[in-house]
Order: structure tokens, then C-alpha cells, then sequence
């Protein structure tokens, strides 16, 4: 993938191939925009013209002295990106904190999507707050602490590789090794550390009014059957949003539904683009 970075206010670094109506690839935690390469490329012979940003803070260049990394201010970037593209409505696809910021996007401009996709993250009012949902989500509170960039970069990045193990645990070979690998390095840089985990840190415990409610846009929400989510609540989450939404489980997948199976994450979002 090629990237170029987009002057203005809100600096982007993105990839962006195609020709047609405007789709975004935004990615998540612990990822980089390398792991679309597969759906960008379908995407582009589809007929769309496909922009895949760096998250802001994951690349030195997307960095804002003093710009929070709140929901809503994660989901205005997002129409900050829509703007610098020339894009005024766009399909948002979202994995993982790109998902959060795809919720709020649609949110608080549902005017510039014609839909979304959301992987790995059902609508966040349908998330439960037992125990055990709490302790698969113990990253949350890991990150949120004083030292986390240092607890993140010891011994090669452990706690990374253990996140990979731990969210997509029937996930192996070369593409999870390859991501693993872009993450690190991405990482490497003390600003892009600092950056990717001042989402946790920005992040409210109570949660936040701009994520009470599902925006009425069609929503196609993907998730792994072996995901820290149960796959009954990305089927609630999917009933909430307006037709054509729906839900797609993926048997055997983690948190990254997207790259583990591909064949069929990345079908379904091809389809579910074009049918809007």
C-alpha cells in the first residue's frame, strides 16, 4: 500500500486507489491500515474509490498536539477525513476503534453515510456489564494506567502478541504474523505508542451519550464466533439498525473476522456496498 498524507487542520495519512463512490477503511487496536490491503484491492475492482487512513496517533505525521482521542472527537476526524477526500457522503467500514468512530460518524452526520460496516464491535448499547464481560474487556482498564506505554513495549512487545492470541485464538500463519509485525513497528515510535493508547485512557467509564443510541443508517455488523463478543450480541445489534442491516457471524474467527477468513468477511462487505 501506498500512503500520501492530506495538509490541513486534521493532518491524514491514508491509501487511497479507485475511481467511483467514495468507501473508507478505518482500522482499530492493535492494527494498522495494512490489514485492508486484501479488501481495498476488491473493493477497487468493484468499482469504489477506496481511502484507508492511519488512526489518528498511530502515525507521527496524524498527530494534533493537544487534540483529544474521545468518541466524539475520534468521530469528528472522521468527517475531518471526509472533507479533506472531497467525499460528502461515503459507506464507512470500521474495525475495532474504526467501528467506535464509524458509530459516532453516522451519529453526528448521518447525512454522509450511506452505511456502515462495523467489524468486531456491535453497537456499544447492546454491550453487557457482567463480570465476565468485564474481564474480557480488562484491556480497557490495562490501558488506561500510568505506565501502560511501558508495560505495551516490554520484551518485544509481548503483551501485543498475547492480545493476538487471547482475541483470535484459532487465528496462525503468515497474514497474522504480518500484522503482528506492522503493529510492532507502527508502535515503535514512543508518539504513535502514546497515541494508540490515549484512546483507552480518553475513553469514559460511564460511556458516552453519542453511543446510547444505533444512528438510523444500514448497518452490516461482522463478528468471529470465537471473539471475545458472543455472537448473540452482534444479532441484537444488527436488528437496531434500518434494513438492509444485518449481522454476519464468521465460524472460527476471532477480532479479525476481516483477515482470518477473508473469503467471506470481505465478500459480505462487497456485497452489502454495493446493494446500498
Amino acid at each position: 500500500m501506498e500512503f500520501r498524507t492530506l495538509d490541513g487542520a486534521q493532518p491524514f495519512v491514508v491509501s487511497q486507489e479507485g475511481e467511483g463512490p467514495d468507501i473508507v477503511l478505518a482500522h482499530g487496536f492493535p492494527d494498522t491500515p495494512h490489514s485492508y490491503s486484501a479488501l481495498q484491492a476488491e473493493l477497487v475492482e468493484a468499482g469504489w474509490r477506496v481511502t484507508v487512513p492511519w488512526l489518528r496517533g498511530y502515525h507521527p505525521a496524524t498527530i494534533v498536539p493537544g487534540r483529544p482521542y474521545d468518541p466524539e472527537t475520534i468521530g469528528r476526524d472522521a468527517i475531518a477525513l471526509l472533507d479533506a477526500i472531497g467525499a460528502q457522503q461515503a459507506v464507512f467500514v470500521g474495525h475495532d476503534w474504526g467501528a467506535l468512530m464509524a458509530y459516532v460518524l453516522a451519529t453526528l452526520a448521518p447525512e454522509r453515510v450511506r452505511g456502515l460496516v462495523t467489524i468486531a464491535i456491535p453497537h456499544p448499547s447492546v454491550l453487557q456489564r457482567t463480570p465476565a464481560a468485564l474481564l474480557r474487556a480488562r484491556h480497557f482498564f490495562a490501558l488506561k494506567l500510568p505506565w501502560a506505554e511501558a508495560s505495551t513495549r516490554r520484551r518485544d512487545f509481548a503483551y501485543i502478541e498475547r492480545l493476538y492470541g487471547r482475541w483470535a485464538p484459532n487465528w496462525s500463519g503468515p497474514a497474522r504474523e504480518q500484522s503482528i509485525a506492522e503493529i510492532k513497528r507502527a508502535l515503535a515510535d514512543p508518539v504513535a505508542l502514546k497515541g494508540a493508547i490515549d484512546y483507552y485512557r480518553a475513553l469514559p467509564l460511564g460511556g458516552s451519550k453519542l453511543l446510547e443510541r444505533p444512528p438510523a443508517v444500514p448497518n452490516l455488523v461482522i463478528g468471529g464466533s470465537a471473539d471475545l463478543v458472543p455472537a448473540e450480541l452482534f444479532r441484537a445489534a444488527a436488528g437496531l439498525f434500518p434494513a438492509p442491516g444485518r449481522a454476519l457471524i464468521v465460524e472460527g474467527a476471532g477480532h479479525w473476522p476481516h483477515r482470518e477468513d477473508e473469503a467471506t468477511a470481505n465478500g459480505a462487505i462487497v456485497g452489502f456496498a454495493g446493494g446500498l
